[in-house]
């Protein structure tokens, strides 16, 4: 009988470590990535709106994601998600961040292309060239969605600098 409270006692620890690592290491990132899915659709849809009601959807998205933030910070979904909704707000500055953070996950040359145009929106052509440049010899189509200047400045980077991929 005297072994029974310390053999209860160690049980009980037992099934409470067992249920907070089943919380935190299952349940968790399978709502975060829930809530990063149906936020993926609602800003497509955003995508689609013109003027306040993208801004509106677009908030609420940010009041959506900002729960699930910790669980996420090396999710490049998460960080394109969050890039895509601050540009719709006007939060370039922002969404620069998310595209930067979503680039030390994967180098994928849309991430590259979108942040470089990011930066150009912002009129920071020195910082916008490099991106779309390496985005360029990812995929050259992406130069025909850019003007003609930044066309020229790509092509000048592209031969001045040898292509050396981005560390994985």
């Amino acid at each position: 009988m005297r072994n029974a409270l310390p053999r209860t006692i160690c049980r009980l620890a037992a099934i409470a470590a067992a249920a907070l690592a089943a919380y935190r290491y299952a349940w968790l990132p399978e709502h975060a990535d829930h809530v990063v899915k149906s936020v993926t659709l609602r800003t497509q849809a955003a995508l689609q709106m013109n003027g306040d009601r993208a801004k509106i959807i677009a908030r609420e998205n940010f009041d959506l994601l900002q729960p699930v933030a910790n669980v996420c910070r090396l999710s490049v979904d998460f960080h394109l998600v969050s890039a895509v909704n601050a540009r719709i707000l006007g939060l370039n500055d922002e969404a620069i961040e998310h595209y930067t953070a979503a680039l030390q996950a994967d180098h994928r040359p849309e991430i590259y292309f979108d942040r470089g145009v990011t930066y150009l929106e912002e009129g920071k052509l020195d910082a916008a060239t490099p991106d779309i440049a390496l985005a360029a010899r990812f995929d050259s189509t992406y130069l025909e969605q850019v003007d003609a200047g930044m066309q020229a400045r790509v092509a000048a980077l592209n031969k001045a600098v040898p292509y050396n991929p981005p560390p994985r």
